[in-house]
């Protein structure tokens, strides 16, 4: 580690690296056994940042190429960077930074955690029409068909999460004038429009439920624990051809496919309860890039 540190050296030699790279390394050597990233992208990273410090007049302190405003202002200079690799530079800066500051004010550095921030896979079109079709064969009891096409179309078609799914009654679905169904959501000030795939369902299963639960109405307790998990298991069992019926892959597949239609982001992640675009980052991976032709339709402003 410490030679991949030393012997480290930009490929485009920037003149000012002789100048920074003392306090590159320096800030390398302390933190790397905190940063959760292999050491040759953590000095790719700290090295572009402190040569770009460097040549607008930032002081030659660590702490200060790793202000905020500077890391913001490196990253959009950056301009072959896009997607992914700008969303990871960040989290290797910040992490140096959340690190250095840790050692500067005599604490222990921050406990190594793993970089990989990943979500459930979302579920592709054929496996999702096949739990529609699964689902409707079932007894339309409230316990099994009609909590498959509540859970189905609370998580696949509104995104909402276990805790969201499990308070839902049938008085918080409403139907417009325009057929449009609308969720408010539990233990929030959100509304989220449900898709349309599972609109129909979920306007059903709301009229017969009335005041109470969509899913698992009978239940004893209001938040049971592995509710969810284990009720899918049970009613699964025995199922063909069927993945493994989980919340957080209906919740992905809500949100992939709000990405990869180009919802602005500002508005899924508002519906989806998250706290700003950032949260959606872990799920831009499953979102194929525009094609050519689409992205010149967008710029140009034409259908």
């Amino acid at each position: 580690m410490s030679g991949a540190i030393l012997g480290y050296q930009p490929s485009e030699e920037p003149s000012e690296w002789p100048l920074v790279a003392d306090g590159v390394r320096m800030v390398a050597a302390a933190t790397c056994d905190s940063v959760p990233y292999p050491v040759p992208k953590l000095m790719l990273a700290l090295s572009g940042l402190a040569v770009y410090a460097e040549r607008i007049g930032i002081a030659r302190d660590p702490l200060a190429w790793l202000a905020p405003e500077v890391m913001t202002r490196y990253l959009l200079a950056r301009t072959k960077l896009e997607g992914s690799s700008i969303q990871t530079y960040r989290s290797i800066l910040l992490r140096i930074r959340e690190a250095l500051l840790w050692l500067e004010y005599g604490q222990q550095p921050t406990p190594r955690m793993s970089a990989k921030r990943q979500r459930a896979a979302p579920y592709t079109p054929p496996e999702l029409a096949r739990y529609l079709m699964w689902a409707r064969t079932l007894p339309p009891t409230s316990t099994l068909g009609g909590s498959a096409l509540s859970l189905l179309a609370l998580g696949a078609g509104c995104g909402l999460a276990r805790r969201e799914v499990l308070a839902t009654r049938g008085t918080d679905i409403t139907v417009l004038p325009s057929e449009a169904v609308v969720v408010a959501v539990p233990g929030s000030d959100r509304l989220v429009v449900c898709r349309a795939m599972w609109e129909e369902s979920l306007a059903a299963r709301a009229c017969a439920a009335g005041d109470g639960y969509l899913f698992l109405p009978q239940r004893q307790v209001d938040d049971p624990k592995n509710g969810v998990s284990n009720w899918a298991e049970r009613t699964l069992k025995g199922a063909s051809g069927l993945p493994e019926l989980k919340l957080a892959r209906l919740r992905s597949t809500w949100i992939v496919e709000l990405l990869r239609q180009r919802v602005p982001e500002d508005v899924i992640a508002r519906a989806a309860g998250m706290k700003s675009t950032a949260a959606l980052a872990p799920y831009r991976a499953s979102v194929p890039p525009l094609t050519t032709a689409a992205t010149a339709r967008m710029l140009r402003g034409s259908a």
